[in-house]
Protein backbone atom coordinates (compact mmCIF):
# COMPACT_ATOMS: atom_id res chain seq x y z
CA UNK A 1 0.00 0.00 0.00
CA UNK A 2 1.10 3.27 -0.63
CA UNK A 3 1.49 5.87 1.79
CA UNK A 4 2.69 8.50 0.10
CA UNK A 5 4.47 9.88 -3.29
CA UNK A 6 7.32 11.94 -3.62
CA UNK A 7 7.60 13.54 -7.05
CA UNK A 8 10.84 15.12 -7.99
CA UNK A 9 12.27 17.40 -10.86
CA UNK A 10 15.47 16.40 -12.32
CA UNK A 11 17.63 19.19 -13.15
CA UNK A 12 19.00 21.06 -10.44
CA UNK A 13 17.33 18.95 -8.10
CA UNK A 14 17.39 15.08 -7.76
CA UNK A 15 20.54 15.33 -10.13
CA UNK A 16 23.74 16.98 -9.75
CA UNK A 17 25.99 18.81 -12.30
CA UNK A 18 26.94 15.46 -14.26
CA UNK A 19 23.23 14.90 -14.80
CA UNK A 20 23.49 12.35 -12.24
CA UNK A 21 21.42 11.14 -9.35
CA UNK A 22 24.38 11.80 -6.42
CA UNK A 23 24.50 8.53 -4.29
CA UNK A 24 22.46 10.25 -1.16
CA UNK A 25 20.17 10.90 -3.17
CA UNK A 26 19.74 7.48 -4.70
CA UNK A 27 19.64 6.19 -1.00
CA UNK A 28 17.20 8.48 -0.14
CA UNK A 29 14.84 6.74 -3.06
CA UNK A 30 15.83 3.29 -1.92
CA UNK A 31 14.57 4.14 1.49
CA UNK A 32 11.25 6.01 0.35
CA UNK A 33 10.42 2.37 -1.41
CA UNK A 34 11.58 0.59 2.46
CA UNK A 35 8.44 2.88 4.17
CA UNK A 36 6.28 2.43 1.35
CA UNK A 37 6.63 5.67 -0.17
CA UNK A 38 6.48 5.75 -4.26
CA UNK A 39 9.11 8.13 -5.80
CA UNK A 40 8.21 9.47 -8.95
CA UNK A 41 10.06 11.68 -11.40
CA UNK A 42 8.61 14.81 -12.62
CA UNK A 43 10.22 16.54 -15.64
CA UNK A 44 10.00 18.14 -18.54
CA UNK A 45 12.86 15.13 -19.90
CA UNK A 46 10.85 12.21 -22.05
CA UNK A 47 10.63 8.76 -21.16
CA UNK A 48 12.90 7.19 -23.62
CA UNK A 49 15.76 9.76 -21.61
CA UNK A 50 14.75 7.74 -18.32
CA UNK A 51 15.45 4.36 -17.88
CA UNK A 52 19.36 4.67 -16.84
CA UNK A 53 17.76 6.99 -14.15
CA UNK A 54 15.07 4.44 -13.30
CA UNK A 55 17.34 1.92 -12.84
CA UNK A 56 19.68 3.52 -10.72
CA UNK A 57 17.16 4.77 -8.50
CA UNK A 58 14.79 2.17 -8.21
CA UNK A 59 11.76 3.79 -10.23
CA UNK A 60 9.39 2.74 -12.35
CA UNK A 61 7.00 5.78 -12.07
CA UNK A 62 7.13 9.22 -13.90
CA UNK A 63 4.96 12.27 -15.28
CA UNK A 64 7.60 13.28 -18.33
CA UNK A 65 7.56 15.89 -20.73
CA UNK A 66 6.24 18.26 -18.02
CA UNK A 67 2.89 16.59 -17.59
CA UNK A 68 2.07 15.16 -21.38
CA UNK A 69 3.44 11.58 -21.23
CA UNK A 70 2.94 9.25 -18.13
CA UNK A 71 4.68 6.04 -16.70
CA UNK A 72 3.19 4.65 -13.66
CA UNK A 73 4.34 1.10 -12.06
CA UNK A 74 6.13 0.41 -15.54
CA UNK A 75 3.07 0.67 -17.65
CA UNK A 76 2.93 3.93 -20.60
CA UNK A 77 -0.62 5.75 -19.23
CA UNK A 78 -1.05 8.43 -21.53
CA UNK A 79 0.49 10.84 -23.69
CA UNK A 80 -1.36 13.81 -25.23
CA UNK A 81 0.32 15.00 -28.63
CA UNK A 82 0.48 18.34 -30.31
CA UNK A 83 -1.86 18.77 -32.97
CA UNK A 84 -0.22 18.37 -36.38
CA UNK A 85 -1.70 21.89 -37.69
CA UNK A 86 0.02 23.78 -34.69
CA UNK A 87 3.56 22.55 -35.74
CA UNK A 88 3.19 22.88 -39.10
CA UNK A 89 2.69 26.28 -38.27
CA UNK A 90 5.33 27.27 -35.55
CA UNK A 91 7.78 25.19 -37.55
CA UNK A 92 7.29 27.59 -40.30
CA UNK A 93 7.74 30.40 -38.11
CA UNK A 94 10.77 28.85 -36.36
CA UNK A 95 12.03 28.78 -40.02
CA UNK A 96 11.60 32.14 -40.64
CA UNK A 97 13.15 33.40 -37.82
CA UNK A 98 16.08 31.49 -38.47
CA UNK A 99 15.12 29.01 -35.21
CA UNK A 100 15.96 25.25 -34.57
CA UNK A 101 13.50 23.02 -32.75
CA UNK A 102 13.37 19.47 -31.27
CA UNK A 103 10.35 17.31 -31.52
CA UNK A 104 10.22 14.86 -28.38
CA UNK A 105 8.01 11.55 -27.85
CA UNK A 106 7.96 8.68 -25.61
CA UNK A 107 10.74 7.20 -27.76
CA UNK A 108 13.21 9.45 -29.34
CA UNK A 109 14.16 13.31 -30.20
CA UNK A 110 14.63 15.30 -33.46
CA UNK A 111 15.82 18.29 -34.46
CA UNK A 112 15.06 21.19 -37.54
CA UNK A 113 18.36 22.30 -37.51
CA UNK A 114 21.97 21.76 -35.97
CA UNK A 115 23.52 24.68 -34.60
CA UNK A 116 25.30 25.80 -31.60
CA UNK A 117 22.15 26.02 -29.72
CA UNK A 118 21.34 22.57 -30.14
CA UNK A 119 25.09 21.28 -29.92
CA UNK A 120 25.36 23.11 -26.30
CA UNK A 121 21.80 21.42 -25.23
CA UNK A 122 22.37 18.20 -26.08
CA UNK A 123 25.95 17.83 -25.75
CA UNK A 124 26.84 20.40 -22.95
CA UNK A 125 23.56 20.93 -20.73
CA UNK A 126 21.56 17.79 -20.78
CA UNK A 127 24.37 15.64 -21.99
CA UNK A 128 23.13 13.56 -24.50
CA UNK A 129 24.17 12.63 -28.27
CA UNK A 130 22.74 15.15 -30.50
CA UNK A 131 19.86 14.46 -32.40
CA UNK A 132 19.34 13.89 -35.94
CA UNK A 133 18.25 16.25 -38.59
CA UNK A 134 14.58 15.59 -39.20
CA UNK A 135 12.67 18.72 -40.04
CA UNK A 136 9.46 16.48 -41.18
CA UNK A 137 9.44 14.24 -38.05
CA UNK A 138 6.25 15.52 -36.64
CA UNK A 139 4.70 14.00 -39.81
CA UNK A 140 5.54 10.70 -39.28
CA UNK A 141 5.78 10.47 -35.39
CA UNK A 142 3.65 11.69 -32.32
CA UNK A 143 5.48 14.86 -31.11
CA UNK A 144 4.25 15.56 -27.23
CA UNK A 145 6.87 18.51 -26.28
CA UNK A 146 9.25 20.60 -28.12
CA UNK A 147 11.76 22.72 -27.54
CA UNK A 148 12.26 26.49 -29.63
CA UNK A 149 16.09 27.30 -29.40
CA UNK A 150 15.83 30.64 -28.31
CA UNK A 151 18.56 32.39 -26.10
CA UNK A 152 17.84 33.89 -22.94
CA UNK A 153 18.20 37.13 -24.05
CA UNK A 154 16.64 40.65 -25.06
CA UNK A 155 17.14 39.09 -28.50
CA UNK A 156 15.94 35.83 -27.61
CA UNK A 157 13.23 36.71 -25.29
CA UNK A 158 11.40 38.92 -27.78
CA UNK A 159 11.37 36.62 -30.02
CA UNK A 160 9.86 33.86 -27.38
CA UNK A 161 7.30 36.25 -26.73
CA UNK A 162 6.42 36.29 -30.53
CA UNK A 163 5.89 33.06 -30.68
CA UNK A 164 3.46 33.27 -27.20
CA UNK A 165 1.66 35.56 -28.46
CA UNK A 166 1.15 33.65 -31.85
CA UNK A 167 0.53 30.43 -30.48
CA UNK A 168 -1.88 30.90 -27.33
CA UNK A 169 -2.95 27.18 -27.34
CA UNK A 170 0.76 26.07 -26.35
CA UNK A 171 2.29 26.71 -23.06
CA UNK A 172 6.16 27.98 -23.28
CA UNK A 173 8.75 27.52 -20.32
CA UNK A 174 11.97 28.92 -20.04
CA UNK A 175 13.76 26.37 -18.36
CA UNK A 176 17.27 26.08 -20.07
CA UNK A 177 19.44 29.25 -21.13
CA UNK A 178 19.02 28.13 -24.55
CA UNK A 179 15.49 26.97 -24.99
CA UNK A 180 11.91 26.98 -24.05
CA UNK A 181 9.49 23.96 -23.68
CA UNK A 182 6.42 23.95 -25.76
CA UNK A 183 3.52 21.63 -24.65
CA UNK A 184 0.05 21.73 -25.11
CA UNK A 185 -1.90 24.52 -23.30
CA UNK A 186 -3.20 23.23 -19.86
CA UNK A 187 -0.77 20.45 -20.12
CA UNK A 188 1.75 21.07 -17.12
CA UNK A 189 3.09 18.39 -14.52
CA UNK A 190 0.22 19.05 -12.26
CA UNK A 191 -2.22 18.22 -15.19
CA UNK A 192 -0.12 15.01 -14.75
CA UNK A 193 -0.04 14.65 -10.90
CA UNK A 194 -4.12 15.05 -11.34
CA UNK A 195 -4.71 12.31 -13.99
CA UNK A 196 -2.72 10.11 -11.99
CA UNK A 197 -4.26 10.79 -8.59
CA UNK A 198 -7.92 9.48 -10.04
CA UNK A 199 -6.46 6.15 -9.95
CA UNK A 200 -8.68 4.45 -6.76
CA UNK A 201 -5.35 3.15 -5.21
CA UNK A 202 -4.25 6.94 -5.14
CA UNK A 203 -7.16 8.58 -4.16
CA UNK A 204 -6.35 10.78 -0.83
CA UNK A 205 -2.50 9.64 -0.90
CA UNK A 206 -0.37 12.83 0.20
CA UNK A 207 2.04 14.02 -2.02
CA UNK A 208 5.36 15.88 -1.95
CA UNK A 209 6.85 17.49 -4.68
CA UNK A 210 10.15 18.93 -4.85
CA UNK A 211 11.58 21.39 -7.44
CA UNK A 212 13.61 24.26 -8.49
CA UNK A 213 12.51 25.91 -11.64
CA UNK A 214 9.14 27.33 -14.11
CA UNK A 215 8.17 24.19 -14.85
CA UNK A 216 7.59 23.19 -11.01
CA UNK A 217 5.39 25.96 -10.07
CA UNK A 218 1.81 24.39 -10.77
CA UNK A 219 2.79 21.20 -9.10
CA UNK A 220 4.04 22.15 -6.13
CA UNK A 221 1.26 24.28 -5.07
CA UNK A 222 -1.03 20.92 -6.27
CA UNK A 223 0.75 19.02 -4.29
CA UNK A 224 -0.07 18.36 -0.96
CA UNK A 225 3.51 19.85 -0.04
CA UNK A 226 5.13 21.99 -1.97
CA UNK A 227 9.08 21.57 -1.66
CA UNK A 228 11.68 24.30 -3.09
CA UNK A 229 15.25 23.35 -3.34
CA UNK A 230 17.57 25.92 -1.71
CA UNK A 231 18.87 26.94 -5.47
CA UNK A 232 15.30 27.75 -6.82
CA UNK A 233 14.44 29.97 -8.42
CA UNK A 234 12.24 33.08 -6.69
CA UNK A 235 9.03 33.15 -8.00
CA UNK A 236 9.59 29.18 -7.43
CA UNK A 237 10.37 29.68 -3.47
CA UNK A 238 7.85 31.32 -3.71
CA UNK A 239 4.45 29.19 -4.29
CA UNK A 240 6.53 26.86 -1.69
CA UNK A 241 5.31 25.36 1.38
CA UNK A 242 9.17 24.30 2.82
CA UNK A 243 12.49 25.68 1.22
CA UNK A 244 15.31 22.91 1.77
CA UNK A 245 18.93 22.81 0.69
CA UNK A 246 20.30 23.20 -2.71
CA UNK A 247 20.60 20.28 -4.58
CA UNK A 248 24.06 19.75 -4.14
CA UNK A 249 24.10 19.36 -0.78
CA UNK A 250 21.36 17.35 0.80
CA UNK A 251 18.53 19.11 0.07
CA UNK A 252 16.36 16.31 -1.21
CA UNK A 253 17.07 13.38 2.08
CA UNK A 254 17.01 16.20 4.28
CA UNK A 255 13.61 17.63 3.55
CA UNK A 256 12.20 13.82 3.47
CA UNK A 257 13.81 13.47 6.81
CA UNK A 258 12.05 16.79 8.06
CA UNK A 259 8.70 14.93 6.72
CA UNK A 260 9.29 11.69 8.38
CA UNK A 261 9.18 10.13 4.95
CA UNK A 262 12.23 8.32 5.44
Amino acid sequence: MVKAIALFDLDMTLLNDDKQIAPENVAALHALRANDVLPMLSTGRNLWELHDLFRIGGLNSAIGANGADIMYDGVHLMQQPIGQPQIRRIVKMADEHNVAMAFFNDQHVAVTRRNAATERNFLGFVKQPHPPVVPDFYEHEPVCMMLLFVPRTPAGDAIGAEFKAAFPELAFYRNAEDTMDLVNNGITKASGLAYLMRRPELQGVPTYAFGDGNNDIEILQAATVGIAMGNALPQVAAVADYQTGDYLHGGIPDALAHFHLI
